[in-house]
């Protein structure tokens, strides 16, 4: 992970996952992860942990996980509040 990421500026960027799956939208960083929610009907909610953050172009924050590894071992059932 790059220690030169600004954080704040990922909110509401485009979220890819290794294999340039889209993961959906970043919502929210936290000290350890990022939130990303996917869908506009049927929301999912990754979170996942900042050290598997790879790069970041201003645009899109690109994970070293693929789609379906994010979604097997970080998908959140519920919002956090």
């Amino acid at each position: 992970m790059s220690s030169t990421i600004d954080w704040p500026a990922v909110i509401k960027k485009e979220a890819r996952g290794l294999n340039g799956e889209a993961l959906g939208e970043v919502k929210e960083v936290n000290d350890t992860e990022v939130i990303i929610e996917k869908g506009l009907i049927d929301k999912a909610l990754l979170c996942i942990p900042k050290e598997l953050v790879k790069d970041y172009d201003g645009h899109t924050l690109r994970f070293k996980i693929t789609e379906e590894d994010a979604k097997n071992r970080f998908a959140k059932d519920k919002p956090i509040i």
